[in-house]
């Protein structure tokens, strides 16, 4: 997977959680789009999207490479090149 499809995805599972219509691209900031207090208990669109993505990387052989502490305030481009 190399860095343009692993932010393809992480821009796909926004827009999928994107009922700010915030408009998705590289430079999107996460926390513009992701809550942790939208859903239920540890089931928010935050904690879902960063499995998604845990989940990605792993099915493509990629490392689960631990994730800045300040990604939520980060955007897709940032993200993507700290957990490649």
């Amino acid at each position: 997977m190399t860095q343009k499809q692993l932010k393809e995805v992480m821009k796909f599972h926004l827009s999928n959680f994107n009922d700010e219509e915030v408009e998705i691209n590289d430079e999107t900031i996460h926390n513009t789009v992701l809550s942790d207090s939208d859903g239920y208990g540890a089931a928010n669109s935050k904690a879902i999207y960063r499995a998604s993505i845990r989940w990605t990387m792993k099915k493509n052989a990629h490392q689960d490479k631990p994730w800045p502490t300040d990604w939520f305030d980060k955007s897709v481009e940032y993200l993507s090149s700290k957990i490649l």
